[in-house]
């Protein structure tokens, strides 16, 4: 339970995340090959810029799905 003791955390749950940590550069990377390679990384960019905007429309209360047309 990682919530249990956010202070005192075990050597094995800091290994875990130190592994989670060189996994996930590996993985980044391995996208990120694969969106230039598909020529698809100025949309990604767009839809992550895009995020910034949803985010705010979930906060401050839309309901209605802009995209379930």
């Amino acid at each position: 339970d990682w919530n249990k003791n956010l202070n005192e955390l075990t050597d094995a749950q800091l290994q875990y995340c130190s592994n989670d940590v060189i996994y996930l550069h590996k993985i980044r990377d391995a996208l990120h090959k694969m969106l230039v390679r598909e020529n698809r990384l100025e949309l990604y960019k767009n839809c992550i810029q895009f995020l910034k905007t949803r985010i705010k429309l979930d906060q401050q209360g839309f309901t209605e799905d802009i995209f379930s047309h």
